[in-house]
C-alpha cells in the first residue's frame, strides 16, 4: 500500500479542486511511482508535461483556480452547494462558519 503525502499543492492549476490537497491523475500516478520505485526524482520528471500545459494554458488567456474548499471559505463561491458538499463541509472545523 502506497499512502501519498503531496509536499507540495497541485500543479494543475487551470482546473479549480475540491481541497487544496487534491491532486491530479497524472501528479498521483507520479508520486506513488516514485514511492515505489524509490527514485523521487520520477515524481518532477512525469509532471512536467502537466506543468508545460498549464504554463501554455495560462499563456493563452486561461486563468489559475482557487479550490473549492477556497472559494466557500471565503465567500467567493456562487453556485449552490450539494448536500454532499454541505455535510462534508460540516464535518470540517475551520469551514463551519462558511455554511452561515
Amino acid at each position: 500500500m502506497v499512502q501519498i503525502n503531496a509536499s507540495q499543492a497541485s500543479h494543475y492549476v487551470i482546473r479549480t479542486q475540491p481541497t487544496s490537497e487534491c491532486l491530479s491523475t497524472v501528479e498521483t500516478v507520479a508520486y506513488a511511482l516514485a514511492a515505489l520505485e524509490g527514485k523521487p526524482h520520477l515524481q518532477e520528471v512525469l509532471t512536467r508535461p502537466l506543468q508545460t500545459l498549464c504554463r501554455h494554458q495560462l499563456e493563452h488567456g486561461a486563468v489559475t483556480h482557487q479550490s473549492k474548499e477556497f472559494l466557500i471559505q471565503n465567500g467567493l463561491y456562487m453556485k449552490p452547494l450539494s448536500r454532499r458538499i454541505i455535510h462534508k463541509l460540516a464535518r470540517n472545523e475551520d469551514l463551519k462558519d462558511a455554511l452561515k
